[in-house]
């Protein structure tokens, strides 16, 4: 996968913006890569994120009965897959979203769920790099928790 990477400028530019996400590496940054669509059917963040399936799915029947709301996980497992560690890391240490989680904590969320909304922000951050072509700005990302 290297090699085909590299064989692409647009690509090599692609993979470095993604690697200059705190949380993404290398090869995190060539599987988000392999698994998004084109981003000529996407007009929005939101779209990627249910295209990983990374939208909260709610469980409800009538009046009576409310259940937990759990990821939808209705797309690529592969893009799940590869954005689970990078969140944990962020999770642990990341400086620019420890303010997301400390508020998560403290609403009283599960581990799991804090994770998920990680991911999904994390992927919302790889979106933006990647339709405007440019490294990551932190200060974009603490303007707009």
């Amino acid at each position: 996968m290297g090699q085909l990477i590299s064989s692409k400028e647009s690509l090599i530019q692609d993979c470095k913006n993604l690697q200059s996400i705190p949380g993404i590496g290398k090869i995190t940054a060539i599987a988000i890569l392999a698994e998004m669509p084109d981003f000529s059917s996407l007009e929005n963040a939101r779209q990627l994120a249910a295209y990983a399936g990374l939208t909260p799915s709610h469980r409800t029947s009538g009046t009576s009965l409310k259940g937990r709301s759990c990821l939808s996980k209705i797309g690529s497992p592969s893009l799940r897959k590869a954005l689970y560690f990078p969140a944990i890391a962020a999770k642990n240490y990341n400086p620019l979203l420890q303010p997301f989680v400390k508020k998560l904590e403290k609403k009283g969320k599960h581990t799991m769920v804090i994770i998920g909304a990680i991911m999904r922000k994390l992927l919302h951050i790889c979106f933006g790099v990647l339709k405007y072509k440019t490294a990551f700005n932190p200060q974009i990302l603490k303007n707009n928790p």
